[in-house]
């Protein structure tokens, strides 16, 4: 097929990136604009971010949501207005999707529209009905997302999958949560993540930068370092790691947790911090290779997430060569990335991360073999190499967009 013009929608792209979309739309764009493809982002802005660029030969268009609150308040439902003070990022979200399709349609050029979470379903779908091909990129669900799901955003999700013409997610457990859903199963397709080994590549890494970094948390040369990088949110398991932490330090003495993320526990987190000692918790900006570093100076990765679609960290931390224990109970993207020692090549430990002492028994397993721990590292990094790049993550998109696009040409009788 010829190349094809794709366009997305994504509230995250750089600068403006808070997590693992962000990152997923980053990269997986450059990666097909490197395949020959035309792709063009119509992503959320700021007064300080450029309107209109390319970016790494990707077009980038950034809108900039005017809602119009005072005139629309009088129409709003009162499980709408019960959203309370997430209504402005409601109407903020309407005003980008309104804003997004007036462009795309203004623009007039497209093959596909990949409409990414139900945050860009509004303009998405409204797209596929003035005949643009849809695909709903479906990274999580509300129903794991939130403790007290929202039936509104549920609505809408189940929406998306009835009028997109395929719906793309990133791992097989996504796959069966959507399936268990009512989503046709042979509507749903699953495409992993990519990550950049040569950037998260631990030969890279200034061993004088990496030590200086361990001094700088006071960390000494025996001193085991457990790293986790992610959202201090209930649902990345934080609140179960530091419970866990007690049970791991009762058989390793010498561990030392270090916490980098923020999010609504940050508070909670640094209170339990400062009474259990031996955690340190960075909350600060830290650039991709400021973040590299820290991966450098782990022992062990722990990411004990209760709910995680994929688990972008999962293959960073496998890309430079750490092992990891990840909660791999319920919906696990993190379970399909690493491999428990009953595999031929093991990478780490699956826990159900729900329970605080089987996460402790995960750690502390991982611990006990220092040598068999680095052979699982090296596991790891040949995985993320083989299995996990961008190029490749590009090259089974491409296949999936293409197929959308027949499929659709097909209903129309096009052809």
């Amino acid at each position: 097929m010829k190349s094809m013009q794709i366009a997305y929608f994504s509230t995250e792209y750089p600068p403006l990136v808070y997590g693992g979309l962000g990152v997923y739309a980053d990269n997986i764009s450059r990666s097909l604009a490197a395949l020959g493809q035309k792709v063009t982002v119509f992503s959320w802005g700021s007064e300080k971010t450029p309107r209109h660029e390319t970016m790494n030969g990707v077009e980038v268009f950034r809108e900039i949501p005017h809602p119009m609150r005072d005139g629309l308040e009088m129409f709003l439902s009162i499980q709408t207005l019960g959203w309370g003070e997430g209504l402005e990022y409601l109407l903020n979200l309407f005003s980008y999707n309104q804003l997004a399709l007036a462009d795309l349609m203004q623009e007039g050029r497209f093959d596909l529209l990949v409409a990414h979470d139900w945050l860009a379903l509004p303009g998405g779908m409204a797209a596929r009905r003035n005949g643009i091909p849809l695909i709903y990129h479906v990274h999580g669900l509300e129903t794991g997302r939130s403790s007290s799901p929202n039936q509104q955003l549920i609505a809408l999700e189940r929406r998306g999958t009835e009028v997109a013409d395929l719906v793309v997610t990133v791992s097989e457990a996504m796959k069966r949560e959507l399936a268990g859903q009512g989503v046709l199963a042979d509507k749903i397709r699953v495409c992993y993540h990519g990550v950049d080994c040569d950037f998260f590549d631990p030969d890279k890494v200034d061993e004088k930068a990496r030590l200086n970094l361990r001094q700088r948390y006071g960390f000494e040369k025996d001193d085991i370092v457990i790293l986790f990088v992610g959202r201090l949110e209930p649902v990345k398991g934080v609140r179960e790691l530091f419970a866990a932490l007690p049970s791991v330090k009762a058989e390793h003495s010498r561990v030392k947790l270090l916490i980098l993320g923020v999010g609504t526990l940050e508070e909670w987190a640094r209170d339990e911090a400062l009474q259990q000692g031996n955690i340190a918790l960075i909350t600060d900006f830290v650039d991709a290779e400021e973040k590299r570093l820290h991966y450098a100076i782990a022992d062990l990765c722990v990411f004990p997430s209760l709910y995680e679609p994929f688990g972008i960290v999962g293959l960073e931390a496998a890309a430079m060569g750490k092992a990891a224990v990840v909660g791999a109970a319920g919906t696990s993207g993190l379970a399909e990335i690493v491999m428990h020692p009953g595999e031929d090549k093991p990478t780490g430990v699956h826990v159900n991360a729900r329970e605080p002492a089987d996460l402790a028994w995960g750690i502390n397993l991982a611990l006990e073999d220092k040598e068999r721990l680095q052979i699982w590292g090296k596991n790891a990094r040949e995985r993320a190499q083989t299995n996990f790049s961008w190029q490749k993550a590009a090259e089974s998109t491409l296949a999936i967009y293409e197929e959308a696009v027949a499929l659709s040409r097909q209903r129309s009788g096009r052809i």
